[in-house]
C-alpha cells in the first residue's frame, strides 16, 4: 500500500541540513512532492531547521515553502 493509506496520525518531517547543493536540493524537492501527494490522507508538517546566521538555508526553506502545498515551520537554531 501507499504511505497515506494506513497512516492514522500526523506526519512531521524534520529537515536539518548544514549544507546542500543543486543535486541534493532536487532530491529534497522530489521527496516534498511525494509527501505533497499524500497530504490530505494524513496531515503533514515540515519543520525546516536552520542556523541563526545561515540566510541561505532560511531562503532555501522559504523557496520550498512557496512551491510545495504543505505547511512549513521555519525553526531557527543556535549554531551546531
Amino acid at each position: 500500500g501507499n504511505y497515506g493509506d494506513n497512516s492514522k496520525s500526523d506526519t512531521v518531517v524534520n529537515i536539518q541540513l548544514e549544507y546542500f547543493n543543486t543535486s541534493s536540493s532536487k532530491c529534497i524537492l522530489d521527496v516534498f512532492k511525494k509527501l505533497e501527494s499524500v497530504n490530505g490522507k494524513t496531515t503533514i508538517t515540515i519543520n525546516w531547521h536552520y542556523e541563526e546566521d545561515d540566510e541561505d538555508m532560511l531562503e532555501a526553506g522559504e523557496d520550498y515553502q512557496a512551491i510545495i502545498n504543505i505547511p512549513f515551520k521555519m525553526i531557527e537554531m543556535e549554531e551546531m
